[in-house]
């Protein structure tokens, strides 16, 4: 094919836009208990009114998909998503692990410690990271093969998933084009062909 044609086809786009911020996102001192009962009230929570996205990304003519994860669905509410095309599984967030550890943490502390352990292979009563990495790369050729037939993706998801999800694609020969892992944040994927 023609190098010029190539350079001038226009690239496919994958569009992760990360869950708004959980109104049970508050970060007070807490013991293992407690912890494992705020990681229970996060994924049930509605989000947080007061947070807004720093940028709103368009969704014309784009390949909606959404997380099983109330926050996930909220956040594609938020942006007037009335009909997704597909709700995955796969896209739903990496387990928060929780561990009965004998001291009291700040929550977001908590979540450190335990990701850490979790990396490290410490079990628990969650999906292992081992398993939720096999997730991820699912969810990747999903995606992948979505883009053949609609050439912009937009997955309402969640941070871990985003991250996993997004290196695996660029091992596909995806593009990073534009990065936000916080709360609202819009990461952008590009590939030609």
């Amino acid at each position: 094919m023609n190098r010029d044609v190539l350079s001038s086809s226009k690239p496919k786009e994958v569009v992760f836009i990360r869950h708004g911020k959980p109104l049970s996102a508050h970060n007070e001192k807490v013991n293992a208990a407690e912890y494992a009962n705020w990681v229970r009230n996060y994924n049930k929570s509605p989000l947080d009114p007061v947070s807004q996205p720093k940028q709103i990304t368009h969704l014309n003519n784009s390949y909606i998909a959404v997380s099983p994860l109330l926050r996930a669905k909220l956040t594609a509410a938020h942006y007037g998503v009335t009909s997704i095309d597909e709700e995955l599984p796969y896209l739903k967030e990496m387990d928060i692990p929780y561990y009965k550890l004998p001291f009291t943490l700040r929550s977001w502390h908590w979540v450190l410690l335990s990701r850490a352990l979790w990396f490290m292979g410490t079990k628990g009563r969650f999906e292992s990271f081992k398993f939720a990495k096999q997730r991820v790369e699912k969810l990747a050729t999903h995606i992948d093969d979505i883009s053949s037939k609609h050439p912009r993706v937009v997955l309402f998801g969640h941070g871990m998933t985003n991250y996993f999800t997004r290196k695996a694609l660029i091992k596909k020969g995806w593009q990073l084009k534009e990065k936000d892992s916080d709360f609202w944040g819009v990461t952008i994927l590009q590939k030609v062909g």
